[in-house]
Protein backbone atom coordinates (compact mmCIF):
# COMPACT_ATOMS: atom_id res chain seq x y z
CA UNK A 1 0.00 0.00 0.00
CA UNK A 2 1.61 3.27 -1.21
CA UNK A 3 2.45 6.10 1.19
CA UNK A 4 1.05 3.89 4.28
CA UNK A 5 1.31 0.66 6.44
CA UNK A 6 1.31 -2.62 5.19
CA UNK A 7 -1.56 -4.43 5.77
CA UNK A 8 -1.40 -7.11 7.73
CA UNK A 9 1.80 -6.99 8.61
CA UNK A 10 2.66 -7.34 12.43
CA UNK A 11 4.84 -4.15 13.54
CA UNK A 12 2.64 -2.23 10.64
CA UNK A 13 4.61 0.97 11.39
CA UNK A 14 7.83 -0.31 11.22
CA UNK A 15 6.99 -1.66 7.06
CA UNK A 16 5.76 1.74 6.13
CA UNK A 17 5.13 2.14 2.35
CA UNK A 18 6.88 4.31 0.28
CA UNK A 19 5.30 6.21 -2.80
CA UNK A 20 8.10 6.56 -4.95
CA UNK A 21 9.42 2.75 -4.76
CA UNK A 22 11.08 3.29 -8.21
CA UNK A 23 13.25 5.90 -6.88
CA UNK A 24 14.27 3.82 -3.89
CA UNK A 25 15.69 0.98 -6.48
CA UNK A 26 17.13 3.39 -8.47
CA UNK A 27 18.85 4.64 -5.48
CA UNK A 28 20.04 0.87 -4.45
CA UNK A 29 21.37 0.90 -8.34
CA UNK A 30 23.70 3.93 -7.38
CA UNK A 31 25.02 2.64 -4.06
CA UNK A 32 25.14 -0.59 -5.12
CA UNK A 33 27.36 0.23 -8.58
CA UNK A 34 30.51 -0.27 -6.87
CA UNK A 35 29.61 -4.14 -6.61
CA UNK A 36 28.46 -4.26 -10.14
CA UNK A 37 31.43 -3.43 -10.90
CA UNK A 38 32.86 -5.91 -9.14
CA UNK A 39 30.74 -8.67 -9.55
CA UNK A 40 31.54 -8.02 -13.83
CA UNK A 41 35.28 -7.74 -12.84
CA UNK A 42 35.16 -11.54 -11.65
CA UNK A 43 35.53 -10.09 -8.03
CA UNK A 44 32.71 -10.64 -6.13
CA UNK A 45 30.24 -13.56 -6.47
CA UNK A 46 26.85 -13.30 -8.08
CA UNK A 47 25.15 -14.53 -4.58
CA UNK A 48 27.15 -12.16 -2.52
CA UNK A 49 26.17 -9.02 -5.43
CA UNK A 50 22.79 -10.08 -4.87
CA UNK A 51 22.79 -9.83 -0.47
CA UNK A 52 24.32 -6.60 -1.20
CA UNK A 53 22.00 -5.35 -3.31
CA UNK A 54 19.14 -6.08 -1.02
CA UNK A 55 20.83 -4.64 1.97
CA UNK A 56 21.04 -1.42 -0.23
CA UNK A 57 17.15 -1.63 -1.17
CA UNK A 58 16.25 -2.44 2.50
CA UNK A 59 18.39 0.86 3.95
CA UNK A 60 17.13 3.16 0.92
CA UNK A 61 13.98 2.07 1.03
CA UNK A 62 14.03 2.67 5.21
CA UNK A 63 15.42 5.85 4.27
CA UNK A 64 13.04 6.58 1.93
CA UNK A 65 10.27 6.14 4.60
CA UNK A 66 11.84 7.90 6.94
CA UNK A 67 12.08 11.30 4.29
CA UNK A 68 8.87 10.45 3.13
CA UNK A 69 7.48 10.62 6.90
CA UNK A 70 9.24 13.83 7.66
CA UNK A 71 8.07 15.19 4.99
CA UNK A 72 4.34 14.49 5.39
CA UNK A 73 4.85 15.40 9.16
CA UNK A 74 5.95 19.16 8.56
CA UNK A 75 3.87 19.97 5.51
CA UNK A 76 0.87 18.65 7.53
CA UNK A 77 1.61 21.21 10.52
CA UNK A 78 2.19 24.00 7.74
CA UNK A 79 -1.12 23.40 6.06
CA UNK A 80 -2.82 23.61 9.54
CA UNK A 81 -1.20 26.75 10.62
CA UNK A 82 -2.38 28.02 7.02
CA UNK A 83 -5.95 27.43 7.69
CA UNK A 84 -5.69 28.22 11.46
CA UNK A 85 -4.58 31.51 10.62
CA UNK A 86 -7.12 31.90 7.57
CA UNK A 87 -10.10 30.85 10.00
CA UNK A 88 -8.81 33.82 12.29
CA UNK A 89 -8.76 36.51 9.42
CA UNK A 90 -12.00 35.35 8.57
CA UNK A 91 -13.35 35.59 12.35
CA UNK A 92 -11.85 38.73 12.36
CA UNK A 93 -13.26 40.70 9.33
CA UNK A 94 -10.13 41.46 7.74
CA UNK A 95 -11.10 41.58 4.07
CA UNK A 96 -7.59 41.28 2.74
CA UNK A 97 -7.59 37.06 3.54
CA UNK A 98 -11.42 37.17 2.61
CA UNK A 99 -11.62 34.60 -0.86
CA UNK A 100 -12.21 36.34 -3.47
CA UNK A 101 -15.85 35.97 -5.78
CA UNK A 102 -13.47 34.47 -8.51
CA UNK A 103 -12.43 31.47 -6.33
CA UNK A 104 -8.67 32.14 -5.54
Amino acid sequence: MPGGKVPGAAGGALMRGVRRPELVVLAAIVVSLPSIDLLLNGSLGLAAALIRFTIAVAFCWAGGAILETLFDTYSRQARQRELEQRIRSLRSGDPEHEPRPDGS
